[in-house]
């Protein structure tokens, strides 16, 4: 795995950077462990740390988890997105309604099929998950898995000021105990070492540009216009369609009740999501809102939380690009100012960052 990253610099593919050479070194010791590791029922062998790599946008983490990934001879090693994680943990639990101990079971079962869990974008800001973590986490670190994860926060600030936080505390612990934390806090951005280009974003909600752009892509396909899609048995409005690519305006992909496995649904029908109209985000009027438990007993720490009455949209629409990011599902959009500036909030300030980066790189991909 090192000789393949520093391979990559020679070539000019990468470029040097302290921070990546000396995560590198972190998981190429892990992979060397993981490599010559006898299977699991030949004896009982010692726990093995795995590996927390953290930092902020561009900086490489995913890039540097999937050579790792490559590189691990082991076919007990499964590899996803923080997103697909959870939605299958969530689906195991429904399977296990009634049973005691459902967690344990499921960890268990994650345990049979992966020795080494690998997951991208690991960050936690539902209170249901928090909670479902703080005792899953502890149930798969016994069982023996080894995880190794990127984050944009260090462990201590996951799930920061969210509700009921000092029940999630102990999760915080198990992480720093069971992984290697590894930095790659820098400057550069990777994803704009080229530069930038727009090639699949424009500026000024040019419908006409879109539609131009839609048409030159599925220029082979036979197209549909204003029809319905159903999704996880929700309509959902779309403009043009054709076999590969689809096309819809901003408040029907992300304002209502959409969620994230309606995204993920669509990242596995589509090549592209066109998407046109999107507005600046994060500028409606600052509202209060009660935040809701979802246990009993629950307790409030803090009785309101203070957003933008759009938040919810600029949720949905990071949750979407991450989707189709992970996917490789290009994004081609018509937006009212440029990608750097388009949401304007506070809350979500940190998330959308991420998001920014994200829609940069896709201007370099090809249909």
């Amino acid at each position: 795995m090192q000789h393949a990253y520093f391979s990559l610099i020679a070539q000019g593919k990468l470029q040097h950077d302290t921070a990546q050479s000396h995560a590198i070194s972190a998981l190429n010791a892990l992979l060397m462990t993981l490599n010559q590791r006898k299977p699991w029922w030949h004896f009982k062998q010692p726990s093995i740390q795995g590996v927390y790599l953290f930092g902020p946008v561009g900086r490489g983490k995913s890039m540097l988890m999937d050579l790792f990934y490559q590189h691990l001879t082991t076919k007990d090693k499964t590899r996803m997105h923080f997103h697909h994680f959870m939605a299958q943990v969530h689906r195991d639990l429904l399977s296990y309604q009634g049973v005691t101990n459902p967690l344990q079971k499921i960890a268990k079962q994650w345990r049979k099929q992966t020795q080494v869990l690998c997951f991208d974008e690991f960050f936690v800001s539902d209170i249901g998950d928090a909670m479902i973590l703080a005792n899953l986490f502890k149930a798969l670190f016994s069982e023996g898995l080894v995880l190794v994860t990127t984050s944009n926060c260090t462990p201590d600030e996951l799930y920061k000021n969210g509700l009921q936080r000092q029940r999630f505390l102990p999760t915080i612990a198990l992480l720093k105990q069971h992984c290697q934390l590894v930095s790659l806090i820098g400057t550069q951005d990777h994803r704009f070492d080229k530069g930038v280009l727009y090639c699949h974003y424009q500026v000024g909600r040019q419908l006409d540009w879109l539609i131009a752009h839609f048409k030159k892509a599925a220029a082979a396909e036979p197209m549909t216009s204003d029809g319905q899609l159903l999704i996880h048995q929700r309509e959902i409005a779309y403009q043009l369609k054709s076999e590969r690519f689809v096309m819809f305006d901003f408040l029907a992909l992300c304002d209502g009740p959409r969620s994230v496995s309606d995204y993920m649904s669509l990242a596995q029908q589509f090549s592209a999501i066109y998407i046109a109209n999107v507005p600046i985000l994060g500028l409606g009027e600052p509202v209060s809102m009660v935040a809701q438990g979802v246990e009993e007993g629950y307790l409030r720490e803090k009785a309101q939380e203070i957003m933008a009455c759009d938040d919810d949209q600029a949720r949905r629409f990071i949750a979407l690009i991450d989707e189709c990011y992970d996917q490789h599902v290009l994004v081609v959009m018509s937006a009212a100012v440029d990608m750097q500036t388009l949401y304007r909030g506070s809350k979500l300030r940190f998330e959308f960052a991420r998001t920014a980066s994200r829609l940069v790189e896709m201007q370099t991909w090809v249909l």
